[in-house]
């Protein structure tokens, strides 16, 4: 039984725009997935249905196996936890401190787990120090943390990002990514999340789903997806620059492994040019 699991769901806005098209999607336990595609594609549309936000007008999602209803939307939401692409939409307590306890607090939790509960999530995402601050002085890279830290409060099993890097600086790009990795490798939580930077995916995923006019078009691992250049050049996405560059540098004859991240290239181009210059 896989965490989540969407079956031929479907969804239209009032205006008739058809946002997901028969959508089979599978979230397995511990994956750091990848939900890729242009404007438009239904991505965010998808995420407000794992966990409620928007009910299926046709097809089912189904959590821990259990198709979501409204009887069940409270448990459904302490297990799935959604962060919005603009952190302003989630936040509104008068402190950072105040908001990210507002989740356990409604959980019925006492208020020594609701503070321990804060405080672990504040020390996770490094913003202990913006405690007792107003969330709207704060920059757009904290708000965005803040927002993280107030879902992670709640302690759910499945964490939804959307576009959770729309806004950052380079240094708050490689903070995401390494706080994302730290999640699958030592709380074993399962991560889903949208991007349009397509370099940082295969650093932070296992696994890529391709949407485009609200299906489905494509899914497998990160070789499997990237060496689909045509594909993803007729939705008007493009290939991530290492496997791009190993893929010309071998189409010239160059002797490398094919690599998806930097480690990756840095270890087989360090190991062709040992070779070409031994004597």
């Amino acid at each position: 039984m896989h965490l989540i699991e969407t079956h031929n769901l479907s969804y239209a806005y009032r205006d008739s725009v058809r946002a997901l098209d028969n959508v089979n999607f599978v979230a397995p336990r511990n994956t750091r997935i990848a939900v890729i595609g242009p404007n438009g594609a239904g991505k965010s549309t998808l995420f407000k249905h794992l966990n409620g936000i928007v009910l299926p007008q046709s097809g089912r999602v189904l959590v821990r196996g259990e198709p979501i209803t409204k009887k069940n939307l409270k448990e459904v939401r302490k297990f799935v936890g959604v962060v919005f692409q603009n952190p302003d939409d989630q936040i509104f307590a008068p402190t950072v401190e105040q908001d990210v306890a507002f989740g356990p607090t409604n959980l019925g939790l006492d208020e020594k787990t609701v503070m321990h509960r804060v405080d672990e999530a504040l020390g996770l995402l490094g913003i202990e120090y913006l405690r007792h601050r107003a969330p709207h002085h704060l920059s757009g890279g904290e708000k965005k943390r803040v927002a993280i830290a107030g879902v992670l409060a709640m302690e759910p099993e499945v964490l939804v990002m959307d576009e959770p890097t729309a806004g950052l600086d380079p240094r708050g790009r490689d903070d995401l990514v390494r706080f994302v990795n730290s999640l699958s490798s030592q709380y074993g939580m399962t991560v889903i999340f949208s991007t349009h930077e397509l370099d940082l995916i295969t650093a932070v995923a296992d696994y890529i789903y391709v949407m485009d006019q609200g299906r489905i078009l494509a899914q497998g691992t990160v070789p499997e997806i990237f060496e689909q250049e045509e594909m993803l050049r007729k939705i008007r996405l493009d290939v991530p620059v290492i496997p791009k560059l190993c893929r010309s540098l071998r189409r010239r004859g160059a002797e490398i492994p094919m690599a998806y991240t930097y480690e990756e290239a840095e270890a087989g181009l360090s190991t062709a040019l040992a070779l070409r210059v031994r004597p």
